[in-house]
């Protein structure tokens, strides 16, 4: 209502957090007090409420700022974790000069339009669209990584190739998708410096887990219209175990400098 009081304390106020963001009083209830309120479907409960928020703003005047939610650091994309390092080089150790100027490139981001807005649009020197493995656009992974000049090899390159089969005729998006990573795990082991460090990890049915565990949430907040079958927990439960599993490669050996 922001009506402004001086007997009144306001907990969105008093436990507000980073840049300003407030948390409803059933989130502080449930992470501060262990207790869930506000659980039923009929609208909120006046005096549950009010215990919660005197609760609240007791402990909270009792113990100070260290009764309060931890919020987690403010997590950093890639590149300009990066960019950061090799900033930071100046003055620092041998190991660490060493490591910014065998990395003195370009940051190059490869990948999906919605994956970069979210994680790499921020200090990539080059920034390059690509929607999916087959796309042509893929082949500039081991591109970046071998070239011969300076200006056009990558010191760092962060790329997320999607294989999604959504073709009509059997198997064959898949086999194609098979082929293309082939090829490039081919120029990757031909083309690429035995000394250039290359990890590529290997995620299933990410996409899909995603999707569901937001429907999953939308579900089970107590003001939504649609239901969550048993079937549709069989499925979110299958998906979310594929995610966690996933393969993990290495190629390249140890850079000479690191190995003396």
């Amino acid at each position: 209502l922001r009506l402004v009081h001086k007997k009144v304390v306001d907990t969105s106020v008093v436990f507000r957090g980073v840049n300003g963001r407030k948390f409803s009083l059933r989130h502080l209830s449930n992470v501060l007090l262990q207790k869930k309120i506000q659980q039923g479907c009929g609208g909120h409960c006046s005096t549950e409420d009010a215990n919660a928020a005197l609760v609240l703003a007791l402990r909270r005047a009792r113990r100070g700022n260290s009764f309060g939610l931890k919020e987690g650091a403010r997590r950093q994309a890639i590149p300009i974790v990066f960019q950061n390092v090799n900033r930071a080089a100046n003055g620092k150790s041998k190991e660490f000069v060493n490591f910014a100027e065998r990395n003195d490139g370009s940051c190059v981001c490869i990948g999906p339009n919605d994956w970069i807005s979210k994680y790499a649009s921020d200090g990539a020197h080059h920034v390059l669209s690509c929607e999916s493995i087959l796309n042509s656009m893929s082949m500039a992974v081991p591109s970046w990584l071998s070239s011969d000049k300076s200006s056009k090899r990558a010191g760092l390159l962060w790329a997320n190739l999607r294989c999604e089969d959504r073709s009509t005729d059997g198997n064959c998006g898949w086999k194609k998708e098979v082929i293309k990573l082939d090829e490039i795990m081919k120029a990757l082991v031909d083309r690429v410096p035995h000394h250039t460090p290359i990890l590529l990890l290997f995620q299933h049915n990410h996409k899909k887990a995603l999707a569901l565990t937001q429907q999953r949430k939308a579900a089970n907040n107590p003001k939504a219209t649609c239901g969550w079958t048993s079937v549709q927990e069989e499925d979110w439960m299958k998906y979310m175990e594929q995610s966690r599993h996933g393969e993990a490669i290495w190629i390249g050996s140890a850079c000479p400098s690191m190995c003396s």
